[in-house]
Order: structure tokens, then sequence, then C-alpha cells
């Protein structure tokens, strides 16, 4: 029996990822689809727009077989980690042979890229080294070093795949898969529809950030051709009941930079702390504080991290031990109960992470804040994380 995977987060589940899964299917021959999917917390480094429930409910009923979540310590993460934390927890799941992923364009050079930056030869270490002292943020940095050592018949084609943020998160699955010299191998199926951080609510498919502003601005009947009609009631009913509430997260996550060792969180470092500090004093507004704390050194989307790695604990002691998380089944189809026992070191109570040991538990203990974060900031009795019972459907 073998499985395609499909690293995902669903946020929300819509008609572009009915397409990839299907295409997934048909691509693969699999036996059967497995989603791994960010939890309570995504890699925007913000609170998931739907419950990880909903989320998962969707893609059982639009053809996926099981989906486990990704423990927070890897959803709140670069994508280099995201990557990594994923494969990781998919290695252990034998019949995993194929991983699907979405692709912009050129996809012989995503290998050729991803050989480079998982091999790391002389020339590219040294750029990059190079890059960082001058001051370079990572992620231009090894953009930067990875195209110069290409060479320049491919520098423009390379410049262009490094662009889109797809071929980059496939760049990192690849690597993965290299670097741990997995036994998958990578699908590519090209994205449709509009690009990844494109906001018009028209076209074939669009992008999940449009998806969510209708969402939050409550225009339904401008999602009805995006979400699959089952869903979309699903996801209306739960925007009605439990949004998210962004002043209470903001509110919460000030307050934990206010009081918090931020220097702790996973991903600080270089005066970052003393800077973020600062803002988080300064100002009673999350997104201001951050506004305030960007510069040249220091990227949005690593300041945003930053926030919520210190809001949930995810600190650089927490890290050393990610190795050992487990991922947890969130929904299986009532038809597939049979797949349970391909799915090794997988949890699906809470009791089961006690059986990997006690760094499995702490590094479980991180998706329990997130659950509680989320429960509070959703207007929910419990814990999100903890109290979740496995979806049969």
């Amino acid at each position: 029996m073998t499985a395609v995977a499909i690293i995902c987060e669903y946020n929300p589940f819509h008609t572009g990822h009915a397409y990839h899964i299907d295409e997934a299917k048909k691509l693969s021959g699999a036996d059967y689809v497995l989603g791994i999917m960010s939890g309570c917390f995504v890699q925007r480094a913000e609170p998931s727009c739907a419950s990880p429930a909903v989320r998962a409910k969707a893609a059982i009923s639009c053809g996926m077989d099981a989906v486990i979540e990704l423990p927070s310590i890897y959803s709140c993460a670069s994508g280099n980690l995201f990557a990594n934390g994923a494969l990781r927890i998919l290695s252990r799941i034998k019949s995993v042979k194929y991983l699907a992923m979405g692709v912009e364009n050129k996809t012989e050079l995503i290998f050729r890229i991803a050989e480079i930056q998982a091999n790391e030869p002389p020339e590219f270490t040294l750029e990059l080294k190079r890059l960082l002292q001058n001051g370079i943020p990572y992620a231009a940095a090894i953009s930067s070093a990875t195209v110069k050592t290409a060479g320049e018949k491919y520098a423009q084609e390379c410049e262009a795949v490094l662009s889109k943020p797809n071929n980059v998160l496939a760049i990192e699955y690849v690597k993965a898969i290299i670097k741990h010299k997995l036994d998958i191998t990578p699908l590519f199926i090209e994205r449709k529809g509009n690009d990844y951080n494109d906001d018009s609510p028209k076209g074939e498919f669009i992008s999940a950030t449009a998806a969510r502003t209708l969402l939050r601005e409550a225009r339904f009947a401008e999602l009805k051709d995006y979400i699959p009609a089952d869903c979309l009631e699903e996801l209306v009913a739960e925007s009605g009941s439990h949004a998210v509430n962004y002043g209470a997260y903001n509110a919460l996550t000030l307050y934990a930079l206010r009081t918090k060792d931020i220097n702790k969180s996973f991903d600080c470092g270089e005066g970052l702390d003393v800077k973020l500090k600062e803002c988080a004093l300064a100002r009673h507004d999350l997104n201001d504080a951050i506004a305030a704390c960007k510069s040249k050194r220091y990227t949005l989307s690593r300041i945003k991290r930053v926030c919520v790695q210190t809001l949930l604990n995810i600190t650089k002691d927490v890290m050393r031990i990610a190795p050992d998380a487990c991922g947890r089944l969130i929904a299986i189809k009532n038809s597939r109960l049979d797949l349970m026992k391909n799915l090794t070191g997988i949890c699906v109570k809470n009791s089961d992470y006690a059986k990997y040991g006690e760094n499995a538990e702490l590094v479980a203990q991180t998706d329990g804040l997130a659950g509680s974060v989320y429960s509070l900031i959703t207007e929910r009795d419990g814990n999100s994380f903890w109290d979740r019972k496995l979806i049969t459907l």
C-alpha cells in the first residue's frame, strides 16, 4: 500500500486545494492521500482562520483520506523548518512514497536549486557567508548565493523561480528529501488561478489570501464559487460563532512581548529582542509595534514569527528537541479506518505522547498552549488541542 502526502494549511480550504488533491491522486496512483496540516497557528505566523477540525473535515470531504496535525513548533517556523518538520514526521510512515506539491513553473530548475542548497558546494557557502556578514537577511542571502552558484546561464531563470512562494517552498521540500535521504518521490503540480498573494475575488481559482479576506468581511456570496458547498456551510457557521478575535490575539501577544524574555524565542537574535521589546512597550497595537520594528535587517516575516514564538513559548531549548515531535491525527475517512495501522509515529489521543518519550510530551505542551490561546481568541470553552476528539466521516 502506498500513500501520496500533501503538506498543507488549508487556510481556508478552497477549490484550488480540491484540484490539487485530485491531481495528486492521478499523478501518483497511490492507494490513499495523506495530509499533514498546520494546526491552530499557521506559517504566516498568525492564528488560522478556522479551526483545525473544520479545515481537516473540508479536506476529507474533498478526497483526502486522513489529516495529521503538524506540531506548532514547525507550523510557526521558517519555510526550511516547516518543510523539514513535516517530512520528518512523514518519514516515519513507511507507506508514504510520494509528496505532491504546488509550483508556479520550471520544475527542472527546482531540482537544481534544491541540490545546490542541500549539498552546499564551497562557492555557495562562501557567497552565503559573505552576504550574511554584510547584513543581508538570510532569505535574501540564500537566494542570491544560489543564483550565483547556478552560473550565468541559469541566473535569470533561477531568479524567476526563486521569486515565487510556492516554488520556494517546493525547493525546501526537495531539499529535505535530499538531506534526509528519504524514499519519497516529489510530484509537481502546476498552480492554476491567481497568484499566492493576489487578493482578487475573481478568476478560476482564487488565492487563500483572497478567501480569507472574503471570509473576514462576511462576503459569503462571493465565496460560494471558490469553496465547495458543504465546506462553505461549515466555514460560514464557524465564522459566525467562533471567528478569530484579532484584537484579543494582538493584546495577548503584546502582553507576552512586554513580559517575557523575547531572546529565548527560536528565531530571535542579533538585538531583535531589544528592538521588539521597545516597540511593544511603546505601542498598544501589535501591528504598529511590528511595523516600527521592521527594518532591512529584521524582516516582517521574521518579526511575526518571533511574536508567535514568544506567545507560545517556542524557545531555542524546545527546538533542540524538535526531532522528537509527533504529529497528531485530526481526521480520517470512516471507510479508511484500516489506514490507522500504517500511521506509525502518529498520536491519536493525549496519552499517546507518552509512548514516544519525554521530549515528545514536552513539545506537545506547545501545541497545548497554542490550543489554549486559540480557544480564548475564538471564544471556545476548553482547549482546542487537548480537548479535541478524532474526527471520522
